[in-house]
């Protein structure tokens, strides 16, 4: 049975978030590779990292966002660790890996939704996947996921990337550098991002206490193994890119035809038995939907009135500006999430 914490909801204060820079890229060719027809985020300046290095060693850098490999199938793929000041006690932390959107790359997701500042905050190690990228590319880090998406959107699964194979990588390598309790791994994410969360979620459930995705959905063609596993999602009423109903929005490709996001919270509300709703507000324009689940586990739906494909608190990118898509700074994801995962 999984731990559960008091979890207060309340509004949260806006913690703005760093980064925003012009978009490099024309919007349809992350389209083409990602089935979204606007990027999930503008590129961020990269914070600073450490060199690259092989993760078959022992003990970890505090205080850094490393640089790392692992090799997956014959296969390296690169992701980065930030551990915060908290690991150097020893004491074992919780572990978040953070996947970003299609068409992105992991450290501008760090940067743009204050990851480190969160793993600091909250105590936590953040493991930040890069999907992969089509070989050649101007840009190495425009990075897919392969989410075994009922409509295929990419690269990563267009070209069966085994992206399953290095999420548990990632769950074995990371606790052999740093002190980690494992009853407390999560995963979170970004559009496509978050529907790698699902997946990784309803494939090695047994592994991952809960999961939190933002403007995403399940994707894929079922979900075997949601029990045991807390949800929580939150998304914008008015998302033109992943609409909240399913289907093709105004920004969406035209290949990816979305299963509505109700779909697979059923999937995880039906394998934890949960019973009975509460509806709490937790600011001016965003309301959250609480089911409590048999064995203490949580799943929960935020919904953001007006809001579309972003992620509340950061700071607007160039595409959202210019479509006019709203984007709430009346609470911040990355704090609620981390929140919810303390709760878990």
């Amino acid at each position: 049975m999984k731990r559960k914490l008091v979890f207060g909801l309340a509004i949260l204060a806006l913690i703005p978030v760093i980064g925003c820079q012009r978009l490099e890229r024309l919007p349809q060719v992350i389209a083409n590779r990602t089935g979204l027809s606007q990027p999930d985020a503008a590129p961020a300046s990269r914070p600073n990292t450490q060199s690259t290095m092989n993760s078959q060693g022992s003990g970890g850098a505090v205080g850094q966002l490393q640089t790392m490999s692992v090799n997956v199938g014959g296969q390296d793929r690169t992701y980065y660790v930030y551990a915060p000041s908290a690991a150097r006690s020893g004491q074992p932390l919780p572990m978040v890996m953070a996947f970003h959107g299609g068409g992105g790359g992991a450290a501008q997701f760090a940067s743009r939704m204050g990851l480190v500042n969160m793993a600091e905050t909250y105590g936590l190690v953040i493991v930040l996947p890069q999907g992969a990228g089509r070989p050649g590319a101007r840009n190495a880090q425009n990075g897919s996921w392969n989410a075994d998406s009922i409509t295929p959107s990419g690269y990563a699964e267009n070209n069966g990337v085994n992206d399953l194979g290095f999420v548990e990588a990632l769950m074995d390598v990371v606790p052999s550098r740093y002190a980690i309790d494992r009853s407390r791994i999560y995963a979170m994410g970004f559009s496509k991002g978050g529907m790698m969360a699902y997946r990784a979620a309803c494939v090695k459930g047994s592994r991952i206490t809960a999961i939190a995705a933002v403007s995403a959905t399940l994707s894929s063609a079922d979900c075997p193994n949601p029990q045991g596993v807390s949800l929580l999602h939150i998304h914008g009423t008015d998302d033109e890119n992943v609409p909240l109903n399913g289907g093709v929005g105004q920004f969406t490709a035209g290949r990816a035809d979305w299963p509505p996001v109700n779909r697979g919270l059923q999937y995880f509300t039906s394998g934890n038995q949960c019973a009975g709703q509460t509806q709490t507000r937790i600011s001016n324009d965003t309301t959250c939907s609480v089911n409590d689940c048999a064995g203490n586990e949580e799943v929960q739906l935020c919904l953001v009135q007006g809001g579309g494909h972003a992620w509340p608190g950061a700071q607007p990118a160039n595409w959202q500006v210019k479509h006019n898509v709203f984007v709430t700074q009346s609470f911040s994801a990355t704090d609620y999430i981390a929140r919810f995962f303390q709760s878990q």
